[in-house]
């Protein structure tokens, strides 16, 4: 595996390690409140069960639930996503909550044991946990426990949906009212399109060329979300991709992604090819600067960007084809990219007439080293 591969997987393995964090804490934080919740239900009753119950049952439900959340954060929840990408809703979710039954009662059987051992203070191998845990696991506590995270398992999901909906990062710029009063932000933009798709589409049958155009997003993704990109918007058979500029600048992540998205593309065209006919191919157009950024609409509020940036990117990519490269940059842009001539080999097309644009614009194009 070469440093660049090296890299972006460790890239993609701390992104989901933070988001198992993320759960596992948060978990942890529901834990503590149900536990909480609990006692206090009882001291309203007048049933004190004592301060020491209740550290016995915070510290186990803490316990139980870091870990059932950063399991399911590493290992179960990226596997939900993915079959709610590629299976159709109803059978996706199937598969989702037989998981989450799964690993509930792994959890359970092992969080009753946890709370005994503290509780009865012997090891948790102990014989004398066996009557107490089957006790727990036939009762209606465990079955009212269940219903309880069954509930914060399908929040979690339905959340990680919402942010799957409108990428990673905005929900959070919704939720919090960071772009409800326009702002100026720097950022860099992407405009990648499928070549010659015109001539596809009528290769193929309409529902097929759907099928066709979304597959080639599904597999476009990883390599956005790798190098830390938002996709934008799909438009028709493109996909717009936007950085804060100092993400995109970082690592070359926004050169890094057109390089991870071809690789992808190229890996599966066997797959595309015995499938459709055809393997794909696209073009992509890079260049950054001011924008201003928004919260639009009313019935289906979006976060919009305007700005030139978006169409001089836009006319970047145009020329792709007439230059006969893959891919095309601003001078702006290539200017405070860290490129290293170990990994990349920059080449100037020369000023280049863009439509609507008053001056010519320099343009480069970018190779990867041998």
């Amino acid at each position: 595996m070469n440093p660049k591969e090296t890299s972006l997987s460790k890239q993609k393995f701390r992104n989901t390690l933070r988001s198992a964090l993320l759960i596992a804490f948060l978990w942890a934080g529901i834990a503590a409140f149900q536990a909480t919740y609990e006692y206090a239900i009882l001291a309203s009753y007048n049933v004190f069960p004592g301060l020491n119950s209740y550290i016995v049952l915070l510290k186990s439900n803490l316990l139980t639930a870091f870990t059932a959340g950063f399991l399911a954060g590493l290992l179960l929840l990226p596997r939900v996503n993915s079959w709610l990408r590629t299976h159709a809703y109803g059978p996706a979710l199937l598969l989702s909550l037989f998981s989450i039954l799964a690993l509930y009662f792994l959890m359970s059987l092992v969080g009753t044991f946890i709370y005994n051992s503290l509780r009865l203070n012997v090891s948790i191998f102990d014989e004398a946990i066996l009557p107490e845990a089957y006790e727990y696991l036939t009762g209606m506590e465990n079955l009212k426990n269940f219903l309880f995270w069954l509930l914060v398992a399908t929040i979690t999901i339905l959340s990680l949906q919402i942010n799957d909906k409108y990428g990673p990062g905005v929900l959070w710029a919704f939720i919090l009212g960071r772009y409800f009063r326009p702002r100026t932000e720097v950022r860099a933009f992407m405009f990648l399109d499928i070549r010659s798709s015109t001539t596809i589409a009528e290769q193929l049958e309409e529902l097929q060329y759907f099928e066709f155009i979304k597959e080639f997003f599904r597999d476009a993704t990883p390599g956005i979300l790798m190098t830390k990109g938002e996709i934008y918007q799909y438009v028709g058979d493109e996909i717009v991709v936007s950085w804060p500029l100092g993400k995109g600048l970082e690592n070359n992540n926004c050169i890094h992604a057109f390089f991870e998205i071809q690789k992808a593309i190229q890996d599966k065209a066997p797959y595309y090819q015995k499938k459709y006919g055809v393997a794909p191919s696209f073009k992509v157009g890079l260049h950054c600067g001011k924008v201003v950024t928004g919260e639009i609409g009313v019935i289906k509020r979006d976060i919009a960007y305007s700005g030139d940036v978006l169409n001089t990117a836009a006319r970047i990519q145009s020329k792709c084809n007439e230059l006969e490269v893959d891919i095309l940059l601003s001078e702006t842009l290539l200017q405070q990219l860290p490129l290293a001539s170990s990994e990349f080999r920059k080449r100037s097309i020369g000023q280049v007439e863009l439509r609507g644009k008053a001056e010519r614009v320099p343009l480069y194009t970018i190779e990867e080293a041998d």
